[in-house]
């Protein structure tokens, strides 16, 4: 039997949470005796998010809200390299390699007052609340959690989960996306899935007051939190899609906080004193998804060339103020032993992109390239160079420009588009697997891409703990999503800039969630 390990951050977040050390703001009210009077945070963002359930879906603007609702057993720490670190369970410990018990934290508050217990775990965990809106299976968080065979109460505070077989990767699935903690009691009163996201009840921070369709989301604090009290009154989310009335928002004061902020801004808002500019690279990684089923991408020779065309170099630096990273293969470096560290990097090699375009018969057939107006950051002058580069190595790149997502995936797709992917744990199954796995959205909802050695040797890679004998399986699928059969073209690690008044005491975390609670890095004691 194992138990957890406890870095010395994750001690002390733990103790934070038990309310053995003071948050910065409990801090604040001993100095005088008296709790400090809070602002409401103003935060600019671009989209207004499609749900306020954490299951349904795990797009950006959904994600910037779930971390102030709810709070999953097991939490990230992203002060301490992304280590695990106690939240509603306050210790954990392997049964054995398919089996962990939780132990929940008690005293602790959902927002209608109901008390936290292991019920509320096994819904949560169980199907009735994981498979979605008519249990139809297709919620994003089964990309992470559909090796969760059962939730064992031991008792009100106590709880096994076990996976459906051996599973290294326990832990972080029940600290990742979708294994937030609802409310039983409150999901059954409301009677209806769409009465339930209207007003959804969780234990986090904040909890949900209003909310209008591509106006506003207002939450207010939480004041019996367990994790002490929420150093905002509240916070009101402000949908602002365009980015020059994001930026003027902040700079007349009208803002507190705004997102995506692309390096050509950061100058305008650095000139100010009482204003700063905050983040970096996150979790995640931005490609361009290729659909296979396109007369002209079917052919892998088209779809390499595509990627050795590509300039990242010069993309980063132009586009990026060279502040973004490159990946190695669809990875990142924090997968710890799941990183393949020797792994080749992402050529330039813009004469052998063209030897495969001649050895491919390319014509000149027009290449389909579904735009978004910079949906992310940059998009559009992103897709403007490397249209140029394409070009340059005889490829015809045409843009034809949609409005949303669901345009950009009508079927039949035939086209390239943007995309970008956050790993929701630290292994290749918590990112690129949970995109192109047979589960995926892009073989199972969009349907551009399958390829069975990839799909097979991912099903092996869950049933195998040890992390040698996981590494090769690794390499292949990385072989199989960079060359042998790629499905998309990687573009860089994705990056997250925020402009922000200086005296919010906030920082980014490494994630595209955001976190107003008392946990967040700039607040904790160290």
């Amino acid at each position: 039997m194992t138990r957890s390990h406890l870095t010395r951050r994750e001690a002390l977040t733990g103790a934070v949470a038990a309310g053995l050390l003071p948050t910065a703001s409990t801090a604040w009210a001993e100095s005088d005796g008296k709790k400090p009077a809070r602002r409401r945070l103003r935060v600019g963002m671009s989209g207004f998010p499609r749900t306020f359930d954490p299951v349904i879906a795990t797009d950006t603007a959904i994600r910037r809200i779930m971390p102030q609702l709810f709070d999953s057993l097991i939490g990230f720490d992203h002060a301490n390299g992304v280590a695990l670190r106690p939240a509603l369970a306050e210790r954990w410990e392997r049964v054995d390699a398919q089996s962990l018990r939780l132990f929940l934290r008690k005293g602790v508050a959902f927002h209608d007052g109901s008390p936290l217990t292991a019920e509320d775990v096994v819904f949560s965990l169980g199907p009735d609340h994981l498979l979605g809106p008519g249990r139809s299976g297709m919620s994003d968080a089964l990309q992470s959690l559909d090796r969760i065979d059962k939730v064992d109460v031991v008792d009100p505070y106590t709880v096994i989960v076990h996976a459906k077989g051996n599973d290294a990767l326990l832990e972080q699935r029940l600290a990742s996306w979708g294994a937030e903690i609802v409310c039983k009691r409150a999901f059954t009163a409301a009677g209806s899935w769409e009465r339930w996201t209207a007003a959804p009840v969780g234990s986090g921070p904040y909890k949900l007051v209003n909310h209008k369709l591509d106006i506003h989301v207002t939450l207010t604090a939480h004041d019996a939190y367990w994790g002490g009290r929420p150093p905002f009154e509240g916070v009101e989310y402000r949908i602002i899609p365009e980015l020059s009335a994001r930026v003027n928002g902040l700079l007349a004061n009208e803002l507190d906080l705004i997102t995506d902020i692309p390096p050509d801004q950061f100058e305008r808002i650095e000139r100010r004193a009482d204003l700063q500019v905050s983040g970096g690279p996150v979790q995640n990684i931005r490609s361009l998804v290729l659909d296979q089923n396109d007369p002209v991408l079917k052919d892998v020779r088209i779809r390499r060339a595509m990627s050795l065309a590509l300039d990242r170099k010069l993309l980063i630096e132009s586009l990026w103020a060279n502040r973004l990273p490159i990946p190695n293969g669809y990875q990142l470096a924090s997968y710890g032993q799941g990183y393949i560290e020797d792994f080749p990097a992402l050529l330039y090699d813009p004469d052998k992109a063209k030897e495969l375009v001649a050895a491919a018969g390319y014509k000149g057939e027009p290449i389909i390239y579904r735009l978004l107006n910079n949906y992310y950051p940059n998009q559009n002058s992103g897709a403007q160079t490397m249209i140029e580069m394409w070009r340059a190595v005889g490829l015809n790149v045409k843009i034809e420009m949609m409005e949303n997502f669901a345009q950009v995936q009508r079927q039949p797709v035939r086209a390239i588009f943007d995309t970008s992917n956050t790993a929701l744990f630290l292994d290749h199954l918590g990112h690129p697997w949970r995109e192109y796995g047979p589960s995926g959205a892009l073989p199972k909802s969009v349907g551009v891409w399958k390829n069975e050695e990839y799909f097979a040797l991912g099903a092996q890679l869950q049933e195998t703990a040890e992390p040698e004998q996981r590494r090769p399986i690794v390499r292949r699928m990385l072989e199989i999503i960079n060359d042998v059969d790629p499905p998309c073209v990687i573009l860089h690690v994705s990056g997250q800039f925020y402009g922000k008044r200086r005296d919010v005491p906030w920082l980014p975390g490494l994630t595209l969630d955001l976190n107003f609670g008392p946990f967040n890095s700039a607040l904790i004691r160290t």
